[in-house]
């Protein structure tokens, strides 16, 4: 050590004859110090922690999964996009296709300070109010910045209709909209007929609406998998709900409801908690464009056409070209909590790596090249 500091006061010397030895000697362990940190495995674990303490906002970290905080807040568009403010400039991403969460994911992976991951999830709202919240976002401030010029926008909330509505003078544009890529893209519901002895689809609203698109799919991907691996032990058991017609609609809430879901997943599923099977998004990818729309806004990866005409308008990539893969799930959906009324959910959902668009409708320079097109 003695030769090294040495080596330093030769160097300095003659540059800095102003400097006092006792100063080279500080400046030499100042650097030391900072060569020899060593590594912290929680750093970035505590940034992020205190980022959100910082935002006052309700959390826990999730036991059981190491390095994981759960952030809980009923405006989770505004929490994350807040986040990712503080936390981008430090090394953090968002994960938007992480499938835990239909926000995704805040993250960063680093072997020298460690990992840290954040989920948002509704604090006092269901999951289901996420995807309000974004539309409802989008509307206001479309709202807030053109309606002088003559523009609206509506939020559909959960009615029908389109997700966002575009009007101005010269027309109007109409845009489903999804926090991110996990989000589901579609959603039916199946029953078990004990009359016939066979699982079929639940004819309600919606999936008569869309029964063209479902159809195929649960004759083609999930009708022989219910038949032959989804098997009731009794069909008698009061934990099974019931409609008039003896159709077995999903599980009625009891204090052991969460118990005999269990015993069904291992029996149906192998020991997983659900039954996927990928298909060709090709035939998911209209699916939007048949209801209308013209346009997706994909939380943050942006804005897509679902018409060639919106793709040569906007000059946007169309959605059914993305390259994305697409998949059906069926599992058990509690309204609640374990022990709650659960039903028989079928869902679409999509998966791959999907490019940013040059369009999106959460930035505001992006919004006067949609809206020009509007007046």
């Amino acid at each position: 050590m003695s030769d090294l500091k040495t080596l330093v006061e030769n160097y300095f010397a003659p540059k800095k004859e102003s400097l006092s030895k006792q100063t080279l000697y500080e400046i030499f362990d100042e650097v030391i110090r900072e060569q020899e940190e060593q590594p912290n495995p929680q750093k970035n674990f505590e940034i992020a922690l205190e980022k959100i303490k910082q935002e006052g906002y309700d959390y826990e970290v999730v036991q059981g999964k190491k390095n994981l905080i759960k952030v809980k807040h009923d405006n989770r568009l505004e929490a994350l996009e807040t986040l990712l403010r503080n936390l981008e400039p430090l090394g953090f991403t968002h994960n938007a296709d992480f499938s835990g969460s239909s926000m995704g994911r805040i993250e960063i992976k680093d072997k020298v300070f460690g990992n840290a991951f954040i989920i948002i999830k509704p604090l006092s709202k269901t999951a289901a109010t996420a995807g309000n919240d974004y539309e409802e976002a989008i509307a206001n401030r479309i709202n807030e910045k053109y309606s002088d010029l003559g523009v609206t926008a509506t939020a559909a909330g959960a009615g029908h209709g389109s997700d966002v509505t575009i009007t101005g003078p010269k027309g109007s544009l109409t845009i489903e909209t999804k926090t991110s890529l996990s989000a589901d893209f579609g959603q039916f519901r199946a029953q078990f007929n004990t009359v016939e002895s066979n699982w079929e689809p639940r004819r309600t609203a919606g999936y008569v609406k869309n029964e063209e698109i479902f159809r195929p799919l649960y004759e083609n991907l999930l009708s022989d998998f219910l038949n032959q691996n989804c098997i009731f032990p009794n069909l008698e058991d009061p934990r099974l709900a019931k409609d008039k017609n003896e159709k077995i609609t999903g599980l009625r809430a009891s204090r052991t409801t969460g118990e005999f879901k269990k015993e069904l997943q291992n029996a149906w599923f192998n020991g997983k908690t659900d039954y996927k099977k990928d298909f060709d998004f090709k035939f998911i990818a209209p699916y939007y464009a048949d209801k209308g729309d013209e346009l997706i806004q994909l939380g943050r990866k942006g804005l897509y056409a679902l018409t060639d005409e919106a793709a040569r308008e906007l000059n946007i990539p169309k959605f059914e070209d993305s390259g994305l893969d697409a998949y059906i799930r069926f599992r058990f959906k509690p309204t609640m909590g374990a022990n709650s009324n659960t039903s028989f959910t079928v869902a679409i959902k999509i998966k791959g790596k999907l490019e940013k668009s040059p369009l999106s409708l959460t930035n505001d320079d992006d919004l006067d090249k949609i809206i020009n097109k509007l007046i």
